[in-house]
């Protein structure tokens, strides 16, 4: 239903005056969480690494920056003295990438998908440092399993969403999905539509992620908003990302049926229906979504 002026004015008014106080950051420094069957999770700055210790397997997925990388590779070294199996990059983006110079030199192989280097490389020629890079040297096209000791590790890629190369990575009998940036955890994401994402195609990506893992599954997100709600969670908020993404869509969209101007849209602070999406400690985002989607709309 078309919403009128009077109508989306009152709604994005309510959603900003709705806008809790922030609660103070999370500091957290290298921490190690252990899921199960070997994988677990390394938190410090930047986007969550996941990993993968056996007496015969030896995977990382994500790289964070070179300083968090050298803590997470130190702590890993406590747990085996393996060389890295397989060092993988969810997508391109340098809070993923930018410790990869760390890691790959013990490392036999590195993979992400195939638009992840060329993306990389762009982005960092933009930012004048591409010597700093490190990329990937295989890549995969939609899907790629390969053996890790006794453990699965595929490589799924569903089309363009957070940016236009990422890949879910599922550790099959752990049964722990890696899903990158496919999921901010409560709080707004970021929309790289020059690094190729979808914010409509995002909201397909992980209606078929919903569909490719079971209840069962236990999912790593590339952030959250912590303390509140952690980097791991269920399917089921593969769903509440979904929505978010959806009703961020209409709530543009509707503001464009109604005439109005990107700078009026972007006032709102809160997106109706999703209080809970705001970083703590910081300000909103969600002016910085609306605007990204307001040029996604109006772009033809």
């Amino acid at each position: 239903m078309r919403m009128n002026r009077r109508h989306f004015l009152m709604t994005a008014a309510g959603a900003t005056a709705a806008l809790a106080l922030p609660v103070p950051a999370f500091a957290r420094q290298g921490r190690f969480t252990p899921i199960r069957r070997g994988v677990g999770t390394f938190e410090e700055r930047g986007g969550t690494i996941g990993f993968l210790v056996t007496d015969d397997a030896f995977v990382v997925v994500d790289t964070q920056f070179p300083d968090t990388a050298g803590t997470c590779l130190a702590g890993l070294r406590e747990r085996t003295d393996r060389r890295i199996d397989l060092l993988i990059n969810t997508h391109h983006h340098g809070d993923h990438t930018a410790g990869n110079g760390i890691f790959r030199p013990r490392a036999e192989r590195h993979l992400a998908h195939r638009n992840v280097p060329g993306l990389q490389r762009r982005a960092a020629e933009a930012r004048g440092n591409t010597g700093d890079q490190v990329f990937a040297d295989l890549t995969f096209d939609d899907t790629h399993t390969v053996d890790v000791g006794d453990e699965t590790v595929t490589l799924r890629h569903f089309g363009p969403a957070h940016t236009g190369g990422d890949a879910i990575i599922h550790f099959e009998k752990a049964d722990v999905a890696h899903m990158g940036d496919l999921v901010f955890h409560y709080r707004p994401p970021f929309i790289d539509v020059p690094g190729g994402a979808s914010t409509r195609h995002w909201i397909t990506v992980l209606e078929r992620a919903h569909a490719a893992f079971s209840d069962d599954t236990v999912f790593i997100f590339g952030h959250a908003n912590v303390p509140r709600y952690g980097i791991t969670g269920t399917r089921a908020d593969l769903l509440v990302m979904r929505d978010f993404l959806g009703a961020l869509v209409d709530f543009v969209q509707q503001g464009i049926d109604a005439g109005y101007s990107v700078e009026a849209l972007e006032k709102t602070e809160v997106l109706p229906g999703f209080p809970r999406h705001v970083i703590s400690g910081r300000e909103s985002a969600i002016p910085r979504n609306i605007r990204t989607v307001y040029g996604e709309l109006t772009a033809g």
